[in-house]
């Protein structure tokens, strides 16, 4: 029984550095069509995304759980935003010698990337045509990790699409010495 407490310890410290060095996906999802966009992410069955008019749902297996509407603050006139913009970056230009080396150490695979969408000319012909080249397109892409469905339109003008991309990294504490190069800056 004095032994219980030791094991249980070690267990605990094993499971926490176990998540520290293990693989892991994150997904990154947006759409965008001619009503509106959405952008966000998640691990696993949790995703954040990020709609219009200030807006973010967290969704557990697809079923939007929580919606926050973030309040607006007040405004600055925009030429002095953009003023402000523009001293940022120029002042950012001269301190930050950024070390794009480090980028490609970056311990980063995309596992896949799945467009989705749906087009259409209003011209059932020329839909036709332009469906023929993103075919063509969808069968060069057959032996890579993207894949493209598009589904064609030939009553209606108009278009949407949809990305979804897997990543994988290769574990936390990987990621996290890849970044600390640009922390120190």
């Amino acid at each position: 029984m004095e032994l219980f407490p030791a094991l249980l310890a070690f267990a605990c410290l094993g499971g926490v550095i176990l998540f520290i060095l293990l693989s892991f996906c994150v997904t990154i999802t947006g759409s965008i069509s001619p009503d509106g966009w959405s952008a966000g992410g998640g691990l696993g069955p949790i995703i954040i995304i990020l709609l219009p008019k200030r807006t973010l749902e967290l969704r557990l297996f697809g079923r939007t759980v929580y919606t926050y509407i973030i309040p607006e603050e007040a405004e600055d006139s925009p030429d002095e935003i953009e003023d402000e913009k523009r001293e940022i970056l120029k002042e950012a230009e001269k301190k930050t010698r950024f070390p794009f080396s480090q980028l490609l150490k970056m311990p980063v695979s995309i596992d896949s990337i799945i467009l989705s969408g749906r087009i259409g000319t209003g011209d059932a012909g020329e839909t036709a045509k332009l469906y023929g080249w993103i075919a063509a397109l969808r069968g060069a892409l057959r032996t890579t990790r993207i894949h493209l469905n598009v589904t064609p339109d030939f009553a209606e003008a108009g278009w949407s699409a949809s990305i979804k991309a897997r990543i994988r990294i290769r574990s936390l504490f990987h990621l996290v010495s890849t970044l600390v190069p640009f922390v120190r800056r």
